[in-house]
This record gives structure tokens, C-alpha cells and sequence, in this order.
């Protein structure tokens, strides 16, 4: 057997402590600067910030209109959002970001122009800022993003609540005329009832966002279904409450005649809510748009990672 001298051994013995002590080491290192994790930021509280912040949007301002046109009646109409909100927690349809940006747009320019429109390429660049505004901050920093959304679904729950009180209190007084006949078959319109599904999902879109944050998420086995269930539960009260409000107040000849039913609405039940609306609008598009993209940019980035 080949013996190896003194000298030699202590020589290889080097050799081997500095094989194990480099290139573990070099592996482990290798092996954290290749893995591209994001850390777990998003609690309970932010997550159920997360979808109301989606989901309350411009539709529940603008979208009331288009389900009472192709439902028909006062009656069929509040069945169809109900609907659409149980429809959301198996399955609902996308908002589309530029849609929501463009109303961000009108909303947040109306009171400069009122009574007039406002044109139409201003509505445009200052959706497109808005729009690169939140896409900055998505980039600057998660933390401060879901601080935001936070915020913005406090003022959007807000925003419902101003409109929820006024109508009923006066339903209370006895304010019932315009849900007399509310299932008037005569105006009921089935055959475009799909159209109102459509306007209803709308304004639901937005559940499913916690998907696109779970490596993100605390917990997330437990926290996803408690953040869907429970936010969408509360968006379709409020939605209902919502709705009761408009049509305590407003016929269905103003809801179909209005080009935005909130804005309507404060013109008949509360005057001093007139000036606020508009700005409370635009904030419940800019915080759907601060959702689309904080949960799109994950998409990407994990589509990113397995291809490249």
C-alpha cells in the first residue's frame, strides 16, 4: 500500500479542510444568490385590505345603471347583485385596469370642469399618470403599497358608508315609494339579463388577488379563505346596502337617465356630499389600481423565475 510521507499528509490535509471549507460554503453562496424569494409582508389585515381595495372600485358608483337597464326592474336588479356576489367567491371576471384608469381620470378632473365634461385627452394623461404613479410606488417599496391600499379601502368603505346612511335614514321615515311594484314583470327584460350579470361582476372583480401574493402571505393555507370569504362577504352587504340607498332616493328613470348614480344621489339626499364624491371616486379607481398592479407585478415575476 502506498504510504505517504509527513510532509505529504500534512499537505493533503490542507487540501482537504480547504475543499470543506470553501466549497460548501461556495455552494450554499451560489445556491442564495441564484434563489429569488419575496418575503412574507402581507398579514390577514393587509390581504382582506388587498381585495376590498380591488373589489370597490368605480363599479358600484357607475354599474347600477347598467343592471337595472338589462334586468328591467328595481326588484330583479338588487337579486342580481346579490348574485354576482356569491357568483365572485367561485369565480369572477377580471377588472380591466384601463377602464378603471380612465374613470380615475374623469372622476378626479370633474370638479374643475363641473358642469361641464372634461376633455377627453386631459382625462387620458391624468389616467396615465395616475396610473405610472402607483406603478413607481409598487416599485419603491411593498410595504408602503400596502400601507396605501389600507388606507384607500378605509376611504372606500367610507365612501359607501356616506351614501348608505343618508338612504336609510330615509327609508326609515317611511321612504318606500320606489320599491312599490319592484318586480314589475311588464319592464322585466330576461333576455338581456346577462348583460346585467356582466355589470354586476364588474364591479365585484377583484377576489381573487390574494392568489397572486401567497408566497407574500402569512399563513397563507389559513389567511386566503378567511380574507376572500370575509371581504367579499362585507363588499356584497355593503353593495346591497348601497343599492337600497340609490333606489330610496333616486327613481329608476334618474338611475337609467344618471351618468353616475353616486353623483345623482348626492345631488337629491345630501348637497354637502356633492363636492366629495367625485374625490372619493377617484380614490376607490387609484386603490383598484394599486391592487391590479401589486398582485399583476407577482405574476410576471413568478413567470420570470421559471423561465429564466
Amino acid at each position: 500500500m502506498w504510504e505517504h510521507s509527513p510532509l505529504e499528509l500534512k499537505w493533503l490535509k490542507r487540501e482537504e479542510f480547504l475543499g470543506n471549507l470553501h466549497t460548501p460554503a461556495m455552494g450554499k453562496s451560489k445556491k442564495k444568490e441564484e434563489a429569488v424569494f419575496l418575503r412574507k409582508k402581507i398579514t390577514l389585515v393587509r390581504a382582506f385590505s388587498l381585495l376590498i381595495g380591488s373589489m370597490v372600485g368605480s363599479g358600484i358608483f357607475i354599474s347600477p345603471k347598467g343592471v337595472l337597464k338589462n334586468s328591467g326592474n328595481v326588484g330583479l336588479s338588487l337579486v342580481v347583485w346579490f348574485a354576482c356576489g356569491i357568483l365572485s367567491m367561485f369565480g369572477a371576471w377580471p377588472a380591466n385596469s384601463a377602464v378603471v384608469a380612465l374613470a380615475f381620470g374623469r372622476y378626479i378632473l370633474e370638479p374643475f370642469f363641473a358642469p361641464c365634461a372634461a376633455p377627453l385627452l386631459a382625462v387620458k394623461l391624468v389616467a396615465l399618470l395616475g396610473y405610472y404613479i402607483v406603478l413607481i410606488l409598487n416599485s419603491w417599496s411593498v410595504s408602503w403599497s400596502a400601507r396605501l391600499q389600507t388606507i384607500l379601502s378605509i376611504i372606500k368603505l367610507a365612501a359607501l358608508t356616506l351614501i348608505i346612511v343618508p338612504g336609510i335614514m330615509l327609508l326609515a321615515k317611511g321612504h318606500t315609494e320606489n320599491f312599490q311594484d319592484a318586480f314589475n314583470s311588464q319592464s322585466m327584460v330576461l333576455d338581456k339579463l346577462p348583460l346585467a350579470f356582466y355589470a354586476g361582476m364588474f364591479a365585484y372583480s377583484g377576489w381573487f388577488q390574494t392568489s397572486f401574493v401567497r408566497e407574500e402571505l402569512v399563513k397563507p393555507e389559513r389567511n386566503i379563505p378567511l380574507a376572500v370569504i370575509v371581504s367579499v362577504i362585507t363588499v356584497i352587504v355593503g353593495y346591497m346596502l348601497t343599492n337600497v340607498s340609490y333606489y330610496t332616493v333616486l327613481t329608476a328613470t334618474d338611475v337609467l337617465a344618471s351618468q353616475a348614480v353616486a353623483v345623482s344621489f348626492a345631488h337629491r339626499a345630501c348637497r354637502s356630499l356633492i363636492s366629495m364624491v367625485p374625490v372619493l371616486v377617484s380614490l376607490s379607481c387609484f386603490g383598484t389600481m394599486n391592487g391590479g398592479i401589486f398582485t399583476f407585478s407577482r405574476s410576471v415575476a413568478c413567470r420570470l423565475r421559471w423561465t429564466g
